[in-house]
């Protein structure tokens, strides 16, 4: 049976000295601690403390006798309902009813899960290893944006002399909640996105706050439960009241330093600087200038008019930015490019329409051999690559294919070669697509594995190994090595 000072309670003396009259002098008894998992795991029996063998006299002391008192009238809460709660499996609604935002990491499988999941399917999000020139020219075009991840110091922030009102050509939101800014600064970049598709509700978001100052665009896309939930559609349950305890601990804190400056400024000051902040601001091309937008600032900074290649001026201010910062910091670029499969698709859709007009022209012919091209790409297989043969055949051809077919000396033997070299051509195009489908499919996979969550599987088995008694002795076994 477990004894009375495993539950912190305290044992008179079981004997006394004729020195002191009977009168026990200070004596505590040790308080020996349960671990969390032998408060919920293992339960002993309670029972009546041991009678002491001969009484006592006790001193009268009042903070003494208000802090036993206190401790007799406090009840065990039990932890269990809610740790049963916390480890449970986490239903759909839960992630969009949940009001805060979690931290996402600089990811661009899970910037490119998330894109698909607002609808806005024009756009890739691609990892930039280094703003040298020859690097960029691989990346996808056009490129719509940078997102750039640094280490926080407001200290280094140009001042709001350098910085203008918003205007009306540009859409730029303010941060209004925490550990918003990786979603902030994605909207800031795809919502001024010329020539793409974002989707209708996101587009629907564009609409309605497009006449709005940036705070309240802030507020707005705080308060959106759509882009909110998909942002936090990588989390797990675990995230969520890690991020709520985060929180709740981070508030404490600043309560705690507003206490202290009173006392030491100095000391305040030093552990405000303790914690490492990571925050992402966006570079975006609008109307001939490139801008710096950082939702933490109330206004949007330009950096220029456009010289020759945006990139350039964008990249000049993310060393300029990186040099500023401490020789350890680290960082992440992400580029918000146009998705390669509308460009693969047209160039597929563009080939199939000239192979179309060669195979109508030359099909009669005996000595024609090459098949029919919607044979080849069937109208499921066109389907696939959002096509069909209507829209094929109503392409305009291009320039240089009705030069070329026109001239005099153009017959059927040059027919055949120019069929066979589009033939190649629509296979590597296809192939690229589906190289690229597949990419968007593993991103995907990305987020649903994050989102598997195997905490209440474990929860089980070592709940399981608890009550079959082998975790009491597993933890023996630890405690003795």
């Amino acid at each position: 049976m477990a004894t009375p000072e495993q539950f912190g309670e305290v044992t008179p003396d079981s004997t006394t000295s004729n020195e002191n009259n009977g009168i026990r002098r200070s004596s505590r008894a040790r308080r020996v601690p349960m671990s969390r998992i032998d408060q919920y795991y293992f339960k002993p029996a309670r029972g009546p403390p041991d009678q002491p063998a001969s009484p006592t006299i006790k001193q009268a002391r009042p903070k003494r006798k208000a802090a036993q008192a206190a401790t007799e009238s406090m009840v065990p809460e039990d932890t269990g309902p809610l740790l049963e709660e916390l480890l449970d499996r986490m239903s759909p609604d839960e992630r969009k009813e949940y009001g805060g935002w979690v931290e996402l990491e600089s990811e661009p499988g899970f910037f490119n899960a998330i894109l698909q999941e607002l609808g806005a399917k024009d756009f890739k999000v691609q990892e930039v290893y280094s703003l040298d020139s020859d690097i960029l020219g691989f990346l996808p075009r056009p490129i719509h944006g940078l997102v750039f991840l640094f280490e926080y110091e407001g200290d280094a922030e140009p001042s709001d002399e350098n910085r203008q009102d918003c205007p009306g050509c540009l859409w730029f939101a303010n941060q209004t909640t925490a550990n918003a800014c990786a979603t902030v600064a994605l909207m800031n970049i795809i919502m001024n996105a010329r020539g793409a598709a974002l989707g209708p509700q996101l587009q629907d978001f564009k609409d309605s706050t497009m006449e709005l100052p940036p705070p309240h665009r802030g507020h707005f896309l705080d308060e959106n439960d759509f882009i909110r939930s998909v942002h936090n559609s990588v989390a797990r349950r675990i995230d969520l009241v890690a991020e709520d305890l985060a929180l709740d601990n981070k508030h404490e804190e600043s309560l705690k330093r507003r206490r202290a400056q009173k006392k030491s400024s100095r000391s305040s000051r030093k552990k405000a600087t303790a914690e490492t902040n990571y925050h992402y601001i966006a570079y975006v091309p609008v109307n001939g200038q490139v801008w710096e937008l950082d939702g933490f600032q109330l206004k949007p900074l330009s950096l220029g008019p456009i010289a020759g290649s945006w990139l350039d001026t964008a990249s000049a201010a993310i060393q300029q930015r990186m040099m500023r910062n401490s020789d350890f910091s680290s960082y992440s670029l992400l580029a918000i490019c146009q998705s390669p499969l509308y460009t693969l698709a047209e160039e597929l859709a563009t080939s199939l329409a000239c192979s179309r007009a060669l195979h109508e022209l030359y099909s009669g012919n005996p000595t024609w051999t090459v098949p029919d091209p919607f044979k080849t790409f069937s109208d499921e297989r066109l389907a696939q690559r959002n096509l069909a043969p209507a829209g094929i055949a109503a392409l305009q051809l291009p320039v240089s294919f009705v030069d070329k077919t026109s001239q005099p000396d153009f017959g059927v033997a040059e027919a055949l070669t120019l069929a066979r070299d589009l033939g190649i051509e629509q296979e590597s195009l296809d192939a690229q697509y589906v190289a690229e489908l597949a990419t968007v499919d593993e991103a995907v996979e990305m987020v649903r594995g994050r989102q598997r969550d195997y905490t209440p599987a474990i929860h089980q088995w070592v709940r399981a190994l608890a009550e079959k008694g082998v975790l009491r002795e597993l933890i023996q076994e630890m405690d003795q090595d």
